[in-house]
């Protein structure tokens, strides 16, 4: 069994995205589009992000809020990949 993704590059991508604040980042298994943090366009940078970061490569079938919707899904996305 491998090892629990970190989530803390995601958190940190996600701050930045947000403008910086930790504070205002919701929880790891929110909705980041229904938070206003994620949306189409950031969906296409954030697999660019999860492919470098975590070493896994993103099925074009995948990109979708119900995968990657969350940093709790990422991170099970990208374990279910490891």
């Amino acid at each position: 069994m491998s090892a629990p993704i970190d989530r803390e590059p995601l958190r940190a991508y996600f701050t930045n995205v947000i403008g910086g604040d930790r504070s205002l980042l919701p929880g790891d298994d929110a909705p980041l589009v229904d938070e206003g943090i994620l949306d189409s366009f950031g969906l296409a940078e954030l697999v660019t992000f999860v492919e470098e970061t975590y070493g896994v490569k993103v099925a074009d079938d995948d990109v979708n809020f119900d995968k990657l919707g969350s940093i709790d899904a990422i991170a099970a996305y990208v374990e279910a990949r490891r």
